[in-house]
């Protein structure tokens, strides 16, 4: 589509590239899917705001760390909600407290909870999120439908792959929120 690949775009592509209308992706959900939480967490909380991803942590790059400390940092009372495989491991929990501690945020401000049981609970998990966080420069994909579908609003950053070129990869959550009319997240 016109916003994973632009026009101007002179990314290379193995095939050759039709730019669909809309979106260049489908996404089905699944049948027996939970509904979306009937308000946000902070309500519940008390007003602390929760902050979520539940991408693959090769997608959380030095940058993207210190961007999403800037915002914890920012949201006074915040908190962040990582879910990824690895969890289940002491040591992927401690590298990742430390990515963040290195950035001025405290490892009691994050959950980092690990693989769950049935897509059932992983999509009821979005239920303790406020704002998903779209990792960059490689954007989520399913985890950002998947959040969408739960009713979770999610932030997403353009970015370029070097110079002023756009490239797939990086705007896949622009490409999604701008076809479901909310290209301004």
């Amino acid at each position: 589509d016109g916003v994973a690949d632009p026009p101007s775009s002179t990314q290379q592509y193995t095939e050759r590239l039709y730019r669909l209308p809309g979106s260049f992706l489908c996404y089905s959900p699944l049948l027996s899917a939970p509904a979306p939480a009937a308000a946000p967490p902070s309500v519940a909380s008390g007003g602390w705001v929760t902050f979520g991803s539940f991408n693959i942590l090769a997608k959380m790059q030095p940058r993207c760390v210190a961007l999403w400390a800037r915002v914890l940092k920012a949201v006074r009372g915040s908190r962040l909600v990582l879910k990824a495989k690895p969890f289940a491991c002491e040591s992927s929990r401690k590298r990742v407290e430390a990515l963040f501690e290195k950035q001025g945020v405290a490892a009691h401000r994050l959950d980092l909870v690990a693989l769950m049981v049935g897509t059932e609970s992983h999509l009821e998990a979005y239920s303790t999120v406020d704002i998903a966080l779209d990792p960059f420069p490689y954007a989520g994909t399913t985890t950002s439908c998947e959040a969408l579908l739960m009713g979770v609003p999610l932030v997403t950053l353009r970015s370029k792959c070097g110079g002023d070129e756009m490239c797939h990869a990086h705007n896949v959550g622009a490409s999604l929120l701008s076809s479901v009319g909310f290209e301004e997240w």
